[in-house]
């Protein structure tokens, strides 16, 4: 369950389910155009390679600090621990926090705030790296 704390691990959920509804909504127009019901079960489709990467970050990230990152990024009311930038600099990495973020904002949930979310996401990123450089030691 303390998985589940995880900034990645919610979005994972949050992908999933966004695409859970989408093929649902396009399942029953298709099903109400074709007439009589044929009840077919679809398996849930296979993670695309981008997913597969996207679903690897989020394992990287110590569970505790992905709820303060989120909440930081997406919601700016949150700061980070020094502990949590930590393990998003030195574990996750630049390139999986910013591809994660990318990716969560275009979902609709997202959408409209967008630019507010890369800026916080790149803030972060920016007052993490700073915390942990030699300089600021």
């Amino acid at each position: 369950m303390a998985s589940l704390n995880g900034l990645y691990v919610v979005m994972a959920f949050m992908i999933s389910f966004n695409l859970l509804i989408n093929t649902s909504l396009s399942y029953d127009k298709i099903k109400s155009s074709q007439g009589p019901s044929t009840d077919i079960n679809h398996a849930p489709r296979p993670l695309s390679a981008y997913e597969k990467y996207l679903s690897d970050c989020s394992q990287k990230l110590k569970p505790h600090c992905g709820q303060q990152i989120f909440f930081s990024v997406f919601i700016g009311n949150q700061t980070v621990s020094n502990d949590c930038c930590l393990s998003l600099v030195n574990d996750m990495g630049k390139s999986c926090h910013v591809d994660l973020t990318r990716y969560a904002v275009q979902l609709p949930l997202f959408k409209k705030n967008q630019t507010q979310i890369l800026n916080r996401c790149q803030k972060v990123w920016t007052e993490c790296s700073y915390l942990l450089s030699p300089s600021s030691i």
